[in-house]
């Protein structure tokens, strides 16, 4: 039997942001799913894998994880891809931060850290119920980055670096602040790599996000959940969910005969 491997971002997808909760409704998807020999049950997400305590209640029901925005990809426990910034991109985005008073985050894979530590950093990670790192602006020494954290509440900063950093891969958040990742880094890119490694064909994808624009467009189905913001990942959907407050994800597997 051909399996068909779905794959769910987590952030305004499966993790309700702005209400800090996992709704009943996908609970009950994601554990019914994950019972049915079917499906092999996969993360999409712009989180590290330390950073999935607020998914802990269905966390482990997913044999694949692709995480920081396709950087890096374990299935089960196993690492089996990663694609680093470079030191020399690391400094650069550093030294161009601490000239506009900007914090970053640096992310490894087991572990990340924050250059400096303000509201603005710590609002950030409210929004992802994640607690404070450790103070580190030279983590990127240490070990491999895989992703850097933008903290701003400004738009038009972010855009600045967009600018300045047109090299490299950056996805907005939901709210203020970016992501900056290695430029052929996507979660469509990483299901490209992974998935002779699961002996699947079939892949149908769930995101909300600019980061799922590849990963929604090159799955056999993709869905976006009607809380997106980005055009985009519209037009590249094979299916618009509703919200994730309208409980967006359960409706959409019922619709495409899932459950």
């Amino acid at each position: 039997m051909m399996k068909i491997a779905l794959f769910f971002d987590v952030d305004g997808t499966l993790f309700d942001n702005e209400r800090q909760c996992i709704h009943p409704s996908t609970k009950y998807l994601i554990e019914t799913l994950a019972q049915d020999e079917r499906y092999i049950l996969g993360l999409a997400t712009g989180r590290s894998l330390e950073q999935l305590e607020a998914i802990r209640e269905i966390r482990d029901l997913f044999q694949v994880k692709i995480v920081i925005n396709g950087a890096v990809s374990y299935i089960k426990q196993d690492f089996v891809y990663g694609r680093p910034l470079s030191v020399e991109s690391c400094e650069a985005v550093l030294k161009y931060a601490n000239s506009l008073k900007t914090g970053i985050g640096f992310i490894g894979k087991d572990r990340h850290a924050v250059t400096i530590d303000n509201e603005t950093v710590r609002e950030a990670l409210r929004d992802f119920s994640m607690s404070m790192p450790e103070v580190n602006p030279l983590f990127y020494l240490e070990e491999p980055v895989y992703q850097i954290w933008l903290f701003s509440d400004n738009r038009t900063l972010v855009d600045q670096f967009k600018r300045k950093f047109s090299h490299l891969r950056i996805f907005n958040w939901h709210k203020d602040g970016a992501d900056i990742v290695h430029p052929e880094v996507s979660k469509g890119d990483a299901i490209s790599h992974i998935k002779p490694l699961l002996g699947i064909e079939k892949v149908i994808a769930f995101g909300d996000g600019e980061n799922d624009v590849e990963m929604i467009s090159t799955a056999t189905i993709g869905v976006a959940m009607g809380n997106t913001r980005s055009e985009a990942l519209k037009k590249g959907a094979t299916l618009i969910a509703p919200r994730i407050d309208e409980d967006g994800l359960y409706k959409a597997c019922k619709e495409l005969n899932l459950l």
